[in-house]
């Protein structure tokens, strides 16, 4: 199980943060995307996911972005993605098009200051 100790939240400008730290896997996915879900208040302009401490993330952890993402969007609110440029994940990210859904930033700062326009899907 993901220990809630590996998710930590906090808020940056308008935004909700999550730096996620370990795999995210079958074993975890729900846990972790119950969690995001609870974390966003109506007020937040949404939710930033900062992936830097995440070495794995299976098709279950892909899951839990898109799932994350079409629920942030019914209550119009975004969420962006933080990852370095050197990740594994981004060939993962990269093979889904991750990127045409949802825009990937390399720190948090310039995730919470940049000017998105909602993809449509």
């Amino acid at each position: 199980m993901y220990r809630t100790d590996t998710i930590q939240l906090s808020e940056y400008e308008a935004f909700t943060v999550a730096v996620l730290k370990g795999e995210i896997d079958v074993a975890n996915a729900v846990a972790i995307e119950t969690k995001l879900s609870y974390a966003v208040p109506n007020t937040a302009s949404g939710l930033i996911i900062d992936l830097s401490g995440v070495p794995f993330m299976d098709s279950s952890g892909l899951r839990l972005l898109f799932e994350v993402d079409a629920r942030l969007r019914r209550h119009q609110q975004d969420l962006r993605l933080v990852l370095r440029k050197d990740s594994n994940l981004l060939r993962t990210l990269d093979l889904v098009h991750m990127q045409d859904v949802v825009p990937l930033f390399d720190d948090i700062a310039s995730a919470a200051a940049a000017d998105v326009l909602p993809a449509d899907v």
